[in-house]
């Protein structure tokens, strides 16, 4: 009984560490180019001197939907003063129900549909939505956040790179 307990403690320990390290590599903007939802070509280059949000959701994603009106309410409030945000919806999706989305919720961010999971794998192979990613002007990766963002702290965090409530 004890050699199982050891084991299965050593296997827990095991995947902790292989899933530490698969996804603490990426800490930059990744250097690639997408499209948007209306085939627009944009590079995540052209926003580096800026912040940048990353959302990844889904059209089906009770979580996604449910925070669409904060981040309606971010991008109000900040927009003008350098934030970009981009949502990127999981290859799962379709660009019918995307642009359904953006239509009905009068989505005001770029939107885009990552349709071979490059982008993505580009942010560590991303799976569940909703997760958020922070990027400073630098282009540096300043918050990664699976679930709900709280936002209190990423106003604290958007204030602290100069931006404020408008």
């Amino acid at each position: 009984m004890k050699r199982h307990a050891i084991f299965a403690i050593a296997l827990v320990v095991g995947l902790f560490a292989i899933n530490w390290f698969n996804h603490s590599g990426q800490n930059s903007l990744p250097t690639m180019s997408f499209n948007d939802i209306d085939h627009k070509s944009l590079s995540f280059d052209e926003f580096k001197g800026k912040p940048v949000l990353v959302i990844f959701w889904a059209t089906d994603c009770p979580g996604c939907i449910a925070e669409i009106p904060e981040l309606i309410e971010l991008y109000d409030t900040y927009a003008k003063q350098g934030l970009t945000m981009i949502a990127v919806a999981l290859a799962h999706d379709t660009p019918k129900h995307i642009k359904a989305m953006r239509s009905e919720r009068k989505l005001p961010y770029i939107i885009t549909w990552d349709k071979d999971a490059s982008i993505a794998q580009a942010f560590g192979n991303v799976r569940v939505t909703p997760t958020h990613f922070l990027i400073d002007p630098s282009g540096e990766i300043v918050m990664r956040k699976i679930g709900a963002l709280n936002l209190v702290r990423l106003q604290a965090m958007l204030h602290g790179m100069g931006l404020k409530e408008s």
